[in-house]
């Protein structure tokens, strides 16, 4: 073997070791990184107390920027990154993937809890999961709503039963004969635009900070998942009549609901057991 083809065998082994990492990553980049991860942490645990205001969101804000900071240097000098694109590339999908976490944690005005429940195909009839619908603002919202999607494949709309719990329930008004035997939450049992059946609740006043509970029981046996969200509310007061009370105002909607029933609550008087129909 030449000059030549030792020079060659030496440069392709130069090139080889160059292509290998550079070690370990840095004691300061592993800093940075734990930084990120405990800030992270902080503001997953911190989000469900923060209030729907400049505060709350300003803070969400500045964690999350926190965290794409901490995250850039070690992103860009990584060892296992051979090139400066690929670097660039990968420190992007960290931007996106903090930036979903912020959307998610976002302290919206409305908040529902948990998002989404599970009747299993072998349970049995009766079987009842809890929703609670949170005001987070420090401001009073009107004609909320709150949304409860039926995704089965055997039960319809009409196969479960809507239920307020004894301490949510509010008088529809005052100095109506019969409101005291109504619930103030009213509901309509619509269908999607992929005709899924979806329950819309509404809530006409939320204080700040105040919570209602809503409980959805399978009346059949079968296999469904319930997704809650949230959808429309105001801040504007709704407008009172003559006598002082509430006028009616027509339910509305954040999406194109169809084949729409509505329904109320019964169940303020005693011995009366509560059933939405």
């Amino acid at each position: 073997m030449g000059r030549r083809g030792l020079s060659q065998v030496t440069r392709s082994e130069i090139k080889a070791v160059r292509a290998m990492p550079e070690g370990r990553t840095s004691r300061g980049d592993v800093a940075l990184w734990c930084s990120a991860g405990v800030m992270a942490l902080l503001l997953f645990l911190l989000a469900p107390q923060l209030s729907a205001d400049n505060t709350g969101r300003v803070v969400t804000v500045v964690i999350s920027v926190a965290i794409f900071a901490c995250s850039i240097h070690p992103t860009l000098h990584s060892p296992w990154l051979h090139s400066n694109s690929t670097r660039r590339i990968v420190l992007c999908f960290v931007a996106v993937g903090i930036a979903a976490l912020g959307w998610i944690l976002w302290p919206y005005s409305l908040n529902v809890s948990p998002t989404n429940v599970r009747f299993a195909n072998g349970g049995s009839a009766g079987q009842a999961y809890s929703f609670r619908f949170t005001n987070r603002s420090d401001k009073d919202l009107y004609g909320s709503q709150l949304k409860l999607r039926i995704h089965s494949r055997t039960l319809s709309g009409k196969d479960f039963l809507i239920d307020i719990p004894t301490a949510s329930r509010k008088a529809n008004g005052e100095g109506v004969v019969g409101a005291e035997r109504l619930v103030d939450l009213q509901g309509l049992l619509c269908h999607d635009s992929y005709q899924r059946p979806v329950f819309s609740i509404f809530v006409p006043h939320l204080a700040p900070h105040e919570s209602r509970e809503i409980t959805i029981t399978n009346g059949r046996v079968g296999s469904a998942k319930v997704g809650a969200t949230t959808g429309f509310f105001s801040t504007t007061p709704q407008p009172l009549d003559v006598n002082g009370n509430a006028s009616s105002t027509p339910f509305r909607s954040d999406e194109a609901l169809s084949d729409c029933q509505s329904f109320g609550f019964f169940g303020l008087m005693v011995g009366s057991p509560p059933l939405a129909h």
